[in-house]
């Protein structure tokens, strides 16, 4: 019966069938049995790496040869290894440190054949190709009845042995490299080889080999982040423009968004917090396999996921409360479909996949809150319990605290700015490698460096109001920045760092903002403030077909009311909607509803709250409203009409983005007016859609009118005011006022009034002498 009940429950589920990409053997069913060679090859780079500090002289040295086979032996036969035991093996004292001791308590060793041979005493006499060949058969023989005959005739195993191998788990394991790839670089490791010299004796080399030197910069590489894919392309432009107007350079220096240095105290915070960690994530291993152990309906694997082991934590870190409703969380339930992983801050918004935005809930909670911040979706009593909660917390937590309190509006500041950190400290990795194919001698600085200098030698106020912090209002601080950067070789910044650690190591009074350095030459602020005056800043002109040809939501129309769409009647309906809800009866219900609590839509459409309608039964979720009062004619003349199956239009949308303005003179008249083209009509145009292909911009409009310029977003112009003529980026195109807003070509922000221009088309080019300026990647004038 026993056996009857085990082959007839559905096949185990692996995480992880395969060992990775096989970009060298793509075969699947090789990949597969990857799992012994790859273990291997995982401990014997653990092994060729380890090195211990010798007390007595203060240096690490690597083990011995003989000392590697040791712990070979010892790897191969416990599927976790602690550093006491390496120790033991290795018959050092506890005085002895080991480098890869830090942030570890344990080592991973062989643990397919440590979990085989529990099951199979006699693994060992087996051949290397005999115990392949088992490891295939494990895992590639899916079906559980099919393994048994398997095992049972092939292999000849008796009943219980079959069964317990049949309800083996493997660990999941991944790696980068292909079996083949593994089986090369196996004999070069076990000769004691770490993985850089076993990948040069087995071939792989090319990566180490110097790079032929390129007249200018290639195609960068593909990479899936779209912001630094971008960055890299606009490298290129800029950096092929510098070689065509000065040729190569000789030397390229790189600023890194990176702290300079982790101080003694940073450093012991950040392997505290490793091993508070470790110490955690085997809790919660050990929890999880008592789990599946007592309760195996739930079918938990043997070996918990990532996800499983954040979970545990999270559940330890609320007081094995749900977050949202306070509700006692029970461990059997925990790791169950009743309870879910939630973003305190919508992943779709914050993008914030860490530890700190992350809770466990009841997934009833999950669904109420949905993408929206805690404060945004509950209100009332609940709120308050919830944040009396989370203030029993333990202060380690504040960041997560703190995530509870943040609107959808604080969400998007603080996205915006973590992902612009994020990107710019990715585009200075990529951009290193990058650049290499110059030739040139490259080396990096970090970025506290920059501004500590930039302070030292005096120029944070060459631009803006500020006198005594830099202007990022400006986009010529980039500049300054570069200039500094450029200053810095290697002898300089090595000087600075390491006079930074004496500092430090001597707790001496000084502090790096006491030291002083002179420029590098006297006239660097002259030079440098003559060279912001006549500097153009290049913008990317937004001429690509991109973006929405129209607006996700549109607005249906009743004759003789106009435009009208559905909203919620929720947390985020506004009062000053309730007139212009179209049925008189509904308006009614739901204004006196909003009255019984002072017009406070988040207590009135609260969690289990409703309103009713009259037969005091069903109740009211949506209501329709009018957006506007107007004509048929109207719509057809500016909305995009979304049409059903039989072609009727049952939606109007507005449409997407504005592509370019093509300004036209009226050769009778005299007068000037622009033809706003849409996203969708550029589309149109160069596809061929409803209408012959054609370029995107359309310059013969007749015999009546003469085609002067078309202008898209950032293209540049040169604007006249009181005699002072100025460069200015177009910002924006309304089409509604035939109006155009420019700023000022230096400006990074939006807010100043002085740095914009807002006119007609007509007055632009009448009043300030508007002409269009073409430049290069470098700010050179071309036209």
């Amino acid at each position: 019966q026993i056996e009857e009940i085990i082959f007839k429950q559905r096949p185990l589920k692996l995480r992880s069938d395969r060992i990775g990409k096989c970009s060298l053997e793509p075969n699947r069913k090789r990949a597969m049995i990857a799992r012994l060679e790859y273990q291997r090859f995982r401990y014997l780079q653990d092994i060729n790496n380890l090195q211990y500090l010798d007390y007595n002289t203060e240096k690490w040295v690597k083990l011995s040869q003989e000392d590697k086979q040791k712990l070979q032996q010892l790897f191969e036969k416990k599927p976790t290894i602690t550093f006491p035991q390496i120790r033991k093996v290795l018959g050092l004292d506890k005085a002895h440190e080991f480098n890869l001791e830090q942030g570890n308590k344990k080592l991973k060793g062989n643990i397919t054949a440590c979990e085989i041979r529990k099951i199979l005493p006699q693994w060992d006499e087996f051949s290397q190709e005999e115990q392949t060949k088992l490891v295939e058969d494990l895992l590639t023989i899916k079906k559980k009845s099919a393994l048994k005959t398997r095992l049972l005739k092939h292999w000849k195993y008796d009943l219980k042995t079959v069964i317990d191998l049949c309800l083996l788990e493997f660990e999941p394991s991944h790696s980068n490299l292909s079996l083949k790839a593994i089986n090369q670089l196996l004999p070069y490791l076990e000769e004691g080889n770490i993985y850089s010299e076993a990948k040069q004796k087995a071939g792989y080399d090319s990566e180490i080999k110097k790079v032929q030197s390129a007249e200018k910069l290639g195609m960068p590489p593909e990479i899936p982040n779209p912001i630094v894919s971008k960055a890299l392309h606009e490298l290129r432009r800029v950096i092929n423009a510098l070689i065509a107007e000065y040729g190569k350079p000789d030397i390229i220096r790189i600023e890194m968004a990176r702290d300079l240095e982790m101080n003694t105290k940073r450093y012991k915070e950040n392997e505290r917090r490793q091993k508070a960690n470790t110490k955690a994530n085997d809790e919660a291993i050990k929890m999880y396999r008592m789990m599946g152990d007592k309760y195996p309906h739930l079918h938990l694997s043997k070996y918990p996921s990532r996800d499983d082991k954040i979970r545990y934590r999270i559940w330890k870190d609320q007081q094995e409360l749900c977050a949202y409703s306070g509700v006692k969380i029970n461990l059997s339930t925990l790791f169950s479909a009743a309870v879910d992983i939630d973003h305190i801050l919508p992943y779709s918004q914050s993008l914030d996949d860490s530890y700190m935005n992350k809770v466990v809930c009841l997934a009833e909670e999950n669904r109420f809150k949905g993408q929206r911040t805690p404060i945004d979706a509950f209100s009332g009593d609940k709120w308050e319990q919830i944040s009396q909660r989370i203030s029993r917390w333990h202060p380690s937590l504040k960041s997560k605290k703190n995530r509870f309190f943040m609107t959808a509006k604080d969400v998007q500041q603080r996205g915006f700015i973590n992902s612009q950190l994020n990107d710019t400290r990715y585009i200075s990795r990529v951009a290193h490698d990058y650049l290499k194919q110059l030739g040139a001698d490259i080396n990096v600085t970090k970025g506290i460096m920059t501004s500590w200098l930039r302070h030292q030698w005096n120029l944070d106020n060459l631009i803006g109001q500020d006198r005594t912090a830099k202007d990022r209002t400006d986009h010529r601080h980039h500049t300054i920045d570069a200039v500094v950067t450029a200053c810095i070789d290697r002898s300089f910044y090595k000087t600075i760092v390491t006079l930074a650690k004496k500092l430090e190591q001597e707790r001496s009074e000084f502090k790096m903002r006491d030291m002083h350095f002179d420029t590098p030459w006297e006239s660097l602020r002259e030079d440098l403030d003559k060279a912001l005056g006549n500097m153009i800043v290049a913008h990317t002109p937004q001429r690509k077909l991109s973006g929405a040809l129209h607006e996700e939501t549109g607005v249906g129309f009743i004759e003789g009311i106009g435009g009208v769409y559905r909203v919620n009647l929720d947390n985020t309906f506004k009062v000053t909607q309730v007139k212009k809800i179209i049925d008189d009866d509904v308006c009614q219900l739901v204004a006196n509803h909003l009255e019984k609590y002072e017009n406070k839509p988040k207590d009135a459409f609260a969690e289990g709250i409703t309103v009713y309608h009259k037969d005091g039964k069903t109740p009211i979720k949506r209501v329709r409203i009018v957006q506007s009062k107007t004509t048929l004619k109207k719509l057809e003349a500016t909305k995009f009409g979304a049409r059903n199956r039989e072609g009727k239009v049952f939606r109007w949308m507005a449409y997407g983005n504005l592509h370019h303005v093509e300004i036209l003179k009226d050769k009778k008249t005299g007068k000037y007016k622009g033809e706003f083209v849409t996203t969708m009509e550029a589309t149109h145009r160069a596809k061929g859609i409803n209408m012959p292909k054609q370029t995107i911009i359309k310059t013969d409009h007749g015999n009546l009118f003469e085609f002067v310029m078309a202008l898209h977003i950032n293209d540049l112009v040169s604007a006249t005011q009181n005699g002072d003529t100025q460069i200015y980026r177009v910002q924006k195109l309304e089409s509604d006022t035939s109006t155009l807003t420019l700023r000022l070509h230096t400006a990074a922000t939006l807010g100043n009034k002085d740095e914009m221009i807002r006119k007609s088309i007509s007055t632009l080019i009448n009043t300030y002498e508007m002409q269009k300026v073409i430049i290069n990647s470098i700010g050179k004038i071309i036209r």
